[in-house]
């Protein structure tokens, strides 16, 4: 039994039995894991307060043949979730993004950059409200790292390009954008103009940030700017992105996150 040291960002936890507790972390160098925390209810000095959701920790485990829970020994606070919990919004923000990363996951699957952008959310989530733009956007950029980004720019049938005043509609069905003339026999909905290429520009917005390199990782202050357009009403624009972004989810990656029905009422 090989005993590992690590990052982890935590998922999920519950308690088991008396005094022990079950969690899901997402790890820098491993992925998601599942792990055990004997006695973590009765040990303050291994466990004080470390293992709550959407804590950063440094995390000390033992490991069994790479596979199967792990046995937490020891964890210690990088940041916690302190800030958080100050608004309903914010917890429900936390709660999407972390839920995201772990029904997008598979166990074991080390993935370092979605590792810090849900490290950035959360960051991001403990100093004030999101808008419904930043949380578009990091919807975006997660799809984007865990290679599930909707075709936003080419008809997803042909692969004709198209000027931004013909990109009217989304097919959740085949995962993209569609011409003009393959949307006459394909499945598909009409949006607003200018839906479309907003929504572009909203998961483009970050991609030139600077990141301070900060322990090892990446780090950043969020953009003030997220894709506003003067010519298009925003209320408009985020019902419409919402919509697409929904039958995207549901329809071609097969998943229902259980806190976006809670999120989304908060908007």
């Amino acid at each position: 039994m090989a005993l590992h040291k690590d990052e982890a960002i935590v998922l999920f936890k519950r308690a088991y039995g008396e005094s022990d507790r079950i969690m899901r972390l997402f790890t820098l160098t491993s992925g998601k894991i599942a792990a055990i925390a004997k006695g973590a209810s009765k040990s303050q000095k291994r466990f004080s307060n470390t293992l709550e959701p959407f804590n950063h920790i440094r995390v000390e485990y033992f490991d069994k043949h790479d596979r199967g829970m792990v046995r937490v020994d020891n964890a210690d606070i990088v940041e916690t979730n302190s800030g958080i919990e100050v608004t309903l919004k914010r917890a429900c923000i936390a709660g999407f993004f972390t839920e995201f990363v772990d029904r997008f996951t598979k166990e074991r699957e080390r993935n370092v950059d979605l590792f810090y952008v849900l490290k950035e959310i959360l960051e991001g989530a403990k100093q004030r409200d999101f808008p419904y733009t930043d949380i578009l956007y990091y919807e975006l950029r997660m799809l984007d790292v865990l290679g599930y980004m909707p075709n936003l720019t080419a008809c997803v049938y042909c692969g004709r390009e198209m000027d931004d005043d013909k990109k009217l509609y989304f097919s959740s069905e085949r995962g993209g954008v569609l011409c003009p003339v393959c949307v006459k026999s394909l499945p598909h909905k009409t949006y607003s103009e200018g839906t479309i290429p907003r929504l572009v520009s909203v998961g483009n917005n970050h991609h030139g940030s600077t990141f301070e390199v900060r322990d090892g990782g990446r780090s950043g202050p969020l953009s003030p700017f997220l894709g506003e357009s003067p010519s298009m009403d925003s209320k408009r624009f985020e019902g419409e992105a919402r919509h697409i972004m929904e039958g995207f989810i549901s329809f071609h990656l097969d998943v229902e996150l259980k806190s976006y029905r809670i999120l989304k009422g908060l908007f």
